[in-house]
């Protein structure tokens, strides 16, 4: 079961959980979330190691559709839990904007 959160409930978590940005460097570069690391899709699984389990992880792109299979496949197939950002960086950009 793939698990989300709302950016109405990641705020209300800040800054007590790890959060990752899985678009590429220039997408990061143009605005990310404060406090996020920048980890591309592309390298998410060379770098399990930056992952601090002992924190709710939660992935992000800019949608909310790309960090999906990630979140997918790291709870299936690494038992690591995770979190998908519901609507991605867009979504959470109209939120704190509000």
């Amino acid at each position: 079961m793939l698990k989300e959160i709302t950016s109405e409930e990641l705020l209300h978590k800040l800054p007590k959980v790890q959060l990752i940005d899985i678009r590429e460097q220039y997408e990061y570069e143009d605005g990310h979330i404060e406090g996020s690391i920048n980890i591309p899709m592309g390298d998410v699984l060379e770098n399990l190691n930056k992952l601090d389990q002992t924190k709710e992880i939660i992935f992000y792109c800019n949608t909310g559709r790309r960090s999906k299979p990630v979140v997918f496949m790291l709870n299936k197939l690494h038992k690591i839990s995770s979190y998908n950002l519901k609507g991605g960086y867009k979504n959470f950009s109209k939120i704190i904007a509000k």
